[in-house]
Order: structure tokens, then C-alpha cells, then sequence
């Protein structure tokens, strides 16, 4: 066997050496496992390097990378293709390594039975970039602190990177050990995924799972095959020490069952975020922290949605902060309330500037959910507030539109519709703010109507009233 050297000679003036990984391959062998294994050990002794795959298709079995500073290098994906032969385990994984990298390859699971792409055990400043992983059995990519088949031992995992990463046809999720296509989990911390996609896959297609620190910057989550039971981006965790903070940004989910979900102890942030044909755009389930919504479409959202009062194409069981939040061509109502037959809270929800409904928004039901609504400058199309049995709610309307629509509510402690807000519709026969006998606690102020029949049929009027009969022109 010729090893051909090649060294790379970095600023600190350490060389690492850069090798094909045919120079390690005996005659004979019709699998590169061999080989691969061998270069990886050489170089683990020279302190890392770079293996370099060249263009073409190569059976391989798992490969543990034993080295850090150790970089896997293909010719491009859909150029060089590992095929998994049929043992089980990870096409290639590191445990408590650093700076192991794979990069412009493909992996073919499809004859491997469960795991089957790529695994980060306590590694720190490790990733993949341009990585495709194909039918994985039950596991694409994951970092995690938990070690692969390390007897139950853990390490820190911190600041890992996946980038421009494709995840297809992934076939088992949770069963016999499955996991989400991509999943940061097991305390893994500052945990990146950029510009990657998630195609057709059985389960949650972005999974962080008590991971402080996780990151999704423009990943794409989606199905061709109708709607998918599962999340196209999912956070939970039910551990009170980890912290666990999450963040999508310019994420999109397409065709799922839920677009974005969290639930537990999960700290979530949403900005610029877009779910499309999905059931619940966002769905907050049982969370204990408030969701931070920021510039979010849900479109086409809501379809076979259940006939409840407390579930809706955008819900939350918790509080939560939207702004610039719209739906669009909604087939469903929306819902701020708890579903799931939990307590209220009296954390606040506020429904802020440039939101936009084109469904009814539930406020609150039997008492669940957050007991302080507030919305400042949301506006409603042909969408209504309503809120039933909710007498510990408080609900308070600013600065705030509704077009063709209006409130309508029964038993609450306290509703305030005041400080600019405007009623306008085309239909001269509507009272605008429609309250059940028993809800006398709503007071309006300091709001014009334009074209409805009369502004209330229970609430108390205070001053500051505009009310005008004739009819709109076009809006």
C-alpha cells in the first residue's frame, strides 16, 4: 500500500496531511470500510488532516471517526455516494472529538437497518456541510452529549454546525430507536443548522430536544406525499436545568401536521418564519414559557382541523408575543386558549402590531390559557374576537382594525376595547361588538364604526365614541 501525502500547512505553522482514501486500499477489497478506517487511524496518530473521497459510488459500513481535527472530503453531492451496506449503525460518527467535519458527499441508507447518516457524541466545533443523507432507517443527522454506543456515558457537546444538509426518506421515527432527521438533544449545546432541507421523512423534521442554544437558520421543512402526522419543526424539554433556548429564523415548514411546535420547558423564538398547508401552523402544547412570535405567514393553514372551540390553525396553551403575524387563506379559527384542559396563567399574551386574521381568534375558553389578553394594532378581515366562559380573562383592544368583523363574547371579568380603535363593515344590519346577557364587564371608548347597525347590544359606552351609518367605500 502507497499513501500519497499532501500537507496543509496552517497559520500556526502545524502542517496536517491531506490523503486519498484509495492509497489505504488493499488489493482485493471489494468495501472501502477497510481503507477508510485506515486512513482515519493514520491520521489520528499525525494529529488530524483531510481524507479526500473522489467522484463515484463506494459500499461502505460504519465508521467511527477515532480522531479529532479529522475532515471527510467528497467531490460534491450526487457525485460521491457511500452506500450502507446492511450493518447496523452510523455511516460515520465521533465521540468526544473535536473539529471532525464531513463535507460534499452523499449517503445511501437505504440497505442499512436503523441509524444509518451521521453522529456526534460530546463532540465540540464538529459539523457537516453539503452532506445529502438518503432512507436512512431511523436517524439522519444527530448531535447529542449522549456517546454512541457508549454504555449510557455522556459528554459536553457545544457549538456544532450543520450546513447546507438534505435529509430524504428517512423511515422510522422513535421506533426501535428512531430519531428525528435532524435533532439536537442530550444537553447538546449551541447547536447550528443552516440552509438545511428535510424531504419526505417519517417524524419531526427538525427536533431540538432540551438543547440549550439551538439554532435553525433558513431550513426547510416539507412533504410531497399530503400531510404528515408529524412537525415540520418541533422543541420540547421537560429537564428544569438545561436552559433549553431555540430559535427559527427564516424557517419554513410546508404539508405537516404541525408547521412549528413547543412544548414543555422549551424557550422558543420564531422570526420570519412562513408554514404553508400545514394543520396548526404553530402549536404551543402545554409550553411553560412564553413563545416570541416575529414576522410569521401561516398560509393555507387548518385544513381537518377538529370542530373545537380550542384548537386552531395558529394555538397556544400558554403565553405567547406575536407581531407581524398574518394568516392567509386560513381554513380554520385560531386559538389563545388551552385545549388540553390545563390551568390559565396570568402571564399576559399580547397579539401586537401588523398582525393580520383572516379567521376568528378564540381568546380564551373555560377559564384556560392566559388569563391577560392584550391586542395592539392586530387587524381582523371578515375574522372576529371571541372569548366563552372565561371569567378570569382579561381582554384588552387597541390601535386595532376589524373589517367585516367584530367581538363577540360571553362571561368574562374584563374586556376594554378603547384608544383608536376602528369598526368598519358593509353589512348595515351588524352590531359590532356582541356580548352574551351575562357579560355587562365590557366597556368600549375612544373607537369609530363605520356602517354597523349599532356598536353594542350589552357593553357600557364611555366617551370618545364615533359611530357612523353610512355605508364604507372600498377598503
Amino acid at each position: 500500500m502507497t499513501v500519497l501525502l499532501v500537507t496543509v500547512w496552517l497559520s500556526d505553522g502545524f502542517a496536517l496531511p491531506v490523503v486519498s482514501v484509495l492509497t489505504y486500499r488493499k488489493p482485493g477489497e471489494t468495501e472501502l470500510t477497510p481503507a477508510i478506517n485506515r486512513a482515519i487511524a493514520d491520521l489520528a496518530k499525525r494529529g488530524g488532516g483531510t481524507i479526500k473521497y473522489p467522484a463515484g459510488r463506494f459500499v461502505q459500513g460504519p465508521v467511527e471517526i477515532i480522531g479529532s481535527s479529522i475532515t471527510l472530503q467528497g467531490a460534491g453531492i450526487g457525485r460521491t455516494i457511500i452506500v450502507r451496506n446492511a450493518q447496523r449503525g452510523y455511516a460515520f460518527w465521533a465521540n468526544r472529538k473535536k473539529g471532525v467535519f464531513i463535507r460534499d458527499l452523499s449517503i445511501n441508507c437505504d440497505q442499512s437497518p436503523v441509524e444509518g447518516g451521521l453522529y456526534w457524541g460530546g463532540c465540540t466545533a464538529s459539523g457537516a456541510d453539503r452532506v445529502a443523507v438518503q432512507n436512512a432507517d431511523a436517524s439522519s443527522f444527530v448531535v447529542e452529549n449522549l456517546l454512541f454506543n457508549g454504555n449510557g456515558e455522556q459528554a459536553v457537546s457545544d457549538r456544532n454546525t450543520l450546513r447546507n444538509c438534505q435529509a430524504s426518506g428517512q423511515k422510522r421515527y422513535h421506533e426501535a430507536g428512531g430519531k428525528s432527521p435532524f435533532i439536537a438533544g442530550g444537553y447538546a449545546r449551541n447547536t447550528r443548522f443552516e440552509s438545511c432541507t428535510a424531504t419526505d421523512c417519517v417524524g419531526d423534521a427538525f427536533d431540538s430536544d432540551n438543547a440549550p442554544g439551538t439554532v435553525f437558520l433558513h431550513c426547510l421543512a416539507r412533504t410531497t406525499k399530503g400531510i404528515s402526522p408529524y412537525a415540520g419543526f418541533w422543541s420540547e424539554g421537560e429537564q428544569s436545568d438545561s436552559d433549553h433556548q431555540v430559535t427559527w429564523l427564516h424557517c419554513k415548514a410546508v404539508g405537516f401536521r404541525v408547521g412549528f411546535g413547543v412544548s414543555e420547558r422549551a424557550k422558543a423564538t420564531i422570526r420570519n418564519g412562513e408554514a404553508e398547508n400545514c394543520v396548526n401552523a404553530i402549536k404551543g402544547l402545554n409550553h411553560h414559557y412564553r413563545i416570541q412570535i416575529d414576522t410569521f405567514t401561516a398560509r393555507n393553514c387548518g385544513k381537518t382541523l377538529e370542530a373545537t372551540d380550542t384548537d386552531g390553525a395558529l394555538v397556544f396553551s400558554g403565553p405567547v408575543t406575536m407581531a407581524r403575524v398574518k394568516t392567509v387563506n386560513t381554513l380554520a379559527r385560531n386559538a389563545f386558549a388551552n385545549y388540553g384542559g390545563g390551568s390559565s396563567t396570568n402571564e399576559e399574551t399580547i397579539i401586537g402590531p401588523g398582525c393580520e386574521f383572516d379567521k376568528d381568534a378564540y381568546i380564551s375558553y373555560e377559564n384556560s390559557g392566559s388569563r391577560r389578553i392584550t391586542v395592539n394594532g392586530a387587524t381582523f378581515r371578515g375574522a372576529n374576537i371571541r372569548y366563552y366562559n372565561g371569567h378570569l380573562t382579561e381582554l384588552l383592544v387597541k390601535n386595532s382594525q376589524f373589517i367585516n368583523s367584530g367581538i363577540v363574547g360571553a362571561r368574562i371579568k374584563q374586556s376594554r376595547i378603547t384608544e383608536g380603535s376602528r369598526f368598519v363593515t358593509t353589512d348595515s344590519t351588524r352590531t359590532a361588538i356582541q356580548l352574551s346577557l351575562d357579560s355587562y364587564n365590557t366597556t368600549v371608548e375612544n373607537s369609530t364604526f363605520e356602517g354597523y347597525k349599532s356598536v353594542t347590544n350589552h357593553a357600557k359606552l364611555g366617551t370618545g365614541i364615533r359611530q357612523t351609518h353610512r355605508r364604507p367605500g372600498p377598503r
